[in-house]
């Protein structure tokens, strides 16, 4: 007797927990399809999402309505995935407006030829589809009308896709030289640090080349110096050979000494160092 007591109390309680259930299911349906109605296309997303996740509705329908509240709020990449996962629907009136609804939105991407496509699609698996058909044949008439801008819409896309790919490309090598400076920091040198170290070399070779170019052109002053004193004693000799008097050849010493003296003052004032940038040489 008590046993039967317990079987009744528990069929009672799973009675009433499925009751509630229910309820809250038709609650949840009767929102998301007031939210709809009402053109709330935010809430209608949240709960649509909500019959999906929480209830696991993920009906045709529902997933239909969701993706028209995703088109007309504006999500409108969500809105393209969601269409496209109805294309294979088992329901072809769903796959008809899925292919024409995703047309249009293809078509307001300037999308034209996927639209046109699209909308081929929807006259297939529905031909009453006068929606589709008319959107096909306005359009199609459309782009035999206007080639050009089909063209200008292809070059477009065409740059965009390029730039979308050199961008990834470019975001992917810069990781990869990231992740490898990452991994040899303290063993290797970076790429600037060597530069910096190969212009600092560069320098240091410049000055020693600069300075063995001075002291040469020191030692050929000194080589010079000593090339004219060997002269002026040859040419005392010379004087001594002409016979001159003593006051004559002292006037020819003098006016040599006095020129070699200018020579030598003048090429004091000559620098032998390189002279700093933006200081005049004196």
């Amino acid at each position: 007797m008590v046993t039967s007591v317990r079987v009744f109390f528990l069929t009672i309680l799973m009675i009433t927990s499925s009751w509630n259930e229910v309820g809250k299911r038709n609650a949840a349906i009767k929102a998301a399809t007031k939210s709809y109605e009402e053109a709330d296309y935010e809430a209608s997303i949240t709960n649509h999402m909500r019959l999906v996740s929480e209830f696991n509705l993920s009906s045709p329908n529902v997933s239909y309505d969701l993706a028209l509240s995703q088109h007309y709020g504006g999500q409108l990449e969500q809105a393209g995935l969601t269409y496209q996962s109805l294309y294979q629907s088992p329901d072809k009136n769903i796959a008809s407006f899925a292919y024409n609804q995703n047309g249009i939105l293809l078509g307001e991407q300037k999308k034209y030829e996927e639209a046109l496509d699209a909308f081929k699609m929807a006259l297939i698996n529905n031909p009453l589809n006068e929606s589709a058909r008319y959107n096909y044949e306005l359009l199609s008439r459309w782009m035999k009308q206007n080639p050009e801008q089909q063209e200008q819409q292809k070059q477009e896309q065409q740059d965009k896709e390029e730039q979308e790919k050199q961008e990834e490309q470019e975001k992917q090598e810069q990781d990869k030289k990231s992740e490898e400076k990452k991994d040899g920091e303290g063993e290797e040198k970076s790429e600037e640090d060597e530069a910096t170290e190969s212009q600092k070399k560069d320098d240091k070779e410049g000055e020693k080349s600069q300075e063995e170019k001075d002291s040469e052109e020191a030692s050929d002053i000194e080589s010079d110096l000593s090339d004219r004193e060997k002269a002026l004693e040859k040419v005392k000799e010379k004087l001594q050979e002409m016979n001159l008097s003593p006051e004559q050849a002292a006037q020819i010493l003098e006016a040599m000494n006095a020129a070699e003296l200018r020579y030598i003052q003048q090429n004091k004032k000559k620098p032998t160092k390189k002279p700093q940038r933006g200081l005049p040489e004196w």
